[in-house]
């Protein structure tokens, strides 16, 4: 009696869906990559714990797609405590393109964390959608703003993205090298982007007004500087195609210290073998940890990295594009990620990373260098 009872419980759970995980077929991902992008893009529907059945658990590499938390993945933050004297020289803070102080693309708390250490901090608004030479003369305004509120005869520039190539037009193209001591620059795309040169196929010229009045409308939503687009003149500024007559036209100037640091990320959190070669082996990570890039870059990151290539970026610039100057190495961010968006108000509990204590750290480092 028992025997059959045991046998009709058994028939039961099965035609429910229920069964044993030992009798039924494998069919889960036996690779990292397979797994990772299928919980990426949310079609991981196994039945049993696939970290646990294939032994990745505490196997040395932070595997963030595993039902439970991956012993690998409690990094802790990444770079020495931040300790220092304040800077001597004020420090500007200068957006990308599609940026404000205020947008997912703004600093994210990097001011006042700054000046909570001491440090003198400005940051500048450019427009969002304009050429390299209309953002840098703006910039220029702010520098001399910056200058006559402290007292101070230079400042110290912090550069995201397109930012780098304005303070580069402001030093070099408008004569501002006797008033930067720095200029540090963060994933810039010193040789441009192919995100750009992409753009620039797609988006018809002869619509160029009708896409402005777009940009002017979005950006007056974040922007006080956005009357006045040139969405073409921007794309073309950061395109692969312009960047060497651009570097041509804006050679560095002897009075400023040029640094530069690149991220790295990947789609699915997983590490790409040419990280190190590319950063020249200067990657502030923990072993085995990768950065997972946010899914709105993804579809740049495609044309940023090539298919094939599959060269290092952070899903807009190329580490090989963002180096300049005297290269500090790379972070384990995405475009987002590296000035702290969208919010991160804590490390990353995969990588470590924390763009606070990133930054805290960059400036005392300046104070050591006399900047």
């Amino acid at each position: 009696m028992r025997l059959t009872f045991a046998l009709v419980a058994t028939l039961s759970l099965t035609a429910c869906g229920v069964e044993d995980d030992d009798a039924a077929p494998d069919t889960a991902p036996a690779a990292k990559a397979e797994a990772a992008e299928a919980s990426f893009d949310g079609k991981a529907d196994w039945s049993f714990d696939l970290c646990e059945r294939r032994g990745w658990y505490g196997d040395g590499e932070c595997d963030w797609f595993c039902a439970r938390r991956d012993p690998d993945c409690n990094a802790a933050p990444l770079g020495p405590e931040p300790a220092g004297d304040a800077a001597t020289y004020p420090i500007v803070l200068a957006h990308g393109f599609d940026g404000s102080p205020t947008n997912r693309w703004g600093w994210y708390k990097v001011a006042a964390a700054l000046e909570a250490d001491g440090h003198t901090v400005f940051v500048a608004e450019v427009p969002p959608y304009a050429p390299v030479k209309v953002r840098a003369a703006h910039l220029a305004r702010a520098i001399d703003a910056a200058l006559d509120a402290s007292g101070a005869d230079k400042v110290s520039l912090l550069a995201h993205s397109m930012g780098g190539l304005d303070c580069r037009q402001a030093i070099s193209g408008l004569g501002y090298g006797d008033r930067v001591a720095s200029l540090t620059t963060i994933s810039t795309p010193h040789r441009g982007s192919a995100v750009a040169d992409v753009a620039l196929k797609l988006l018809p010229g002869g619509a160029s007004g009708a896409l402005d009045a777009l940009a002017r409308a979005w950006g007056r939503s974040f922007s006080n500087v956005a009357d006045d687009p040139d969405l073409l003149g921007a794309f073309n500024d950061i395109s692969e195609s312009a960047a060497p007559g651009f570097n041509a036209e804006n050679p560095d100037d002897p009075q400023v210290y040029y640094q530069s640091w690149a991220g790295v990320s990947s789609a699915f959190g997983l590490a790409n073998g040419k990280d190190a070669a590319a950063c020249e082996g200067k990657l502030l990570r923990h072993p085995g940890t990768q950065d997972t890039m946010n899914a709105t870059l993804l579809p740049m990151a495609a044309f940023v990295g090539g298919i094939i290539k599959l060269e290092p970026n952070d899903g807009m610039v190329r580490v090989t594009s963002a180096k300049w100057g005297e290269f500090k190495g790379c972070i384990p961010a995405d475009h987002l990620g590296e000035v702290g968006q969208p919010k991160h108000d804590e490390a990353n509990v995969y990588t470590g990373f924390d763009h606070l204590r990133f930054y805290r750290n960059l400036a005392f480092d300046l104070t050591k260098r006399g900047f």
